[in-house]
């Protein structure tokens, strides 16, 4: 792996790892820190991203990410009848978006959604409590889809490796 990949994934890495560290302690996913990984994102983009994706396929995959999950969020919170998912949720998947393009999506929301509940799953073992009869964060699952699609991406395993999308 050359130098700037390495970066970029350390940047991503860090970012999100303290993400998911503040919204396991927290249950909120801070919006500086959500504004530094876009405009890295984005920024990124611009000067060439390791996984192919060029401004135009970020935009769009931040517009694109945001708006599925936000439609998301208010059909689920409309159907159960209070808030069913946190607003930074939605921004964390369009950061996702700035990084990877709208081909990872699908990806992402598995990847989240799955890891949220083994680690609910897990922790629930150990504790020996079920713990999915409260609130879940899904801000350190969709971290781990995020990274885990870009480090696909970056040894071309994944759609997220989206050189077709250079926009």
């Amino acid at each position: 792996m050359d130098l700037w990949s390495l970066s970029c994934l350390s940047v991503l890495a860090v970012g999100l790892v303290w993400l998911s560290v503040v919204d396991l302690r927290t249950g909120y996913l801070p919006d500086p820190l959500q504004a530094a990984l876009a405009v890295a994102g984005l920024g990124i983009a611009i000067a060439g991203s390791p996984v192919g994706i060029g401004w135009r396929g970020a935009l769009a995959g931040a517009v694109l990410n945001g708006g599925v999950f936000w439609a998301l969020r208010w059909l689920v919170s409309r159907l159960k009848g209070r808030e069913a998912m946190g607003f930074g949720d939605v921004k964390l998947v369009a950061v996702g978006g700035l990084w990877l393009g709208p081909a990872a999506l699908p990806y992402i929301m598995a990847a989240g959604g799955l890891l949220t509940l083994l680690g609910v799953g897990l922790l629930s073992l150990i504790r020996r409590k079920a713990l999915w009869r409260g609130e879940m964060p899904l801000g350190p699952g969709l971290a781990a889809g995020i990274l885990a699609m870009f480090i696909a991406a970056l040894v071309h395993l994944s759609p997220a490796d989206a050189t077709w999308l250079k926009l």
